[in-house]
């Protein structure tokens, strides 16, 4: 073989669909999250993205854990529904 070429089989294309398909699951994820009400939306970040405990994302929204319990008990049931059966638009459509 020449200089400088490379065998056709050794030019293997990097395969990206894992990869896209995973950037589409994270930004379906995060736009069901920013979907959520502010207080469930802000509950859910404080204690799943930056790790707060139950008290201190308590402390820090200023209100009891019970509330807190109770938000991200609704944001969890909103987002394990499937996302149609949460899209307005395809409920009048029906």
């Amino acid at each position: 073989m020449g200089k400088g070429f490379v065998a056709s089989e050794e030019l293997i294309a990097p395969d990206y669909r894992e990869q896209d398909d995973a950037r589409l699951h994270y930004q379906t994820i995060m736009r069901r999250v920013n979907a959520l009400p502010e207080a469930q939306r802000n509950t859910v970040f404080l204690v799943y993205v930056e790790g707060f405990t139950y008290q201190e994302a308590a402390q820090t929204l200023a209100v009891p854990v019970g509330t807190i319990m109770s938000r991200l008990a609704a944001a969890r049931a909103t987002l394990a529904k499937p996302a149609e059966a949460q899209s307005p638009e395809r409920e009048k459509r029906s």
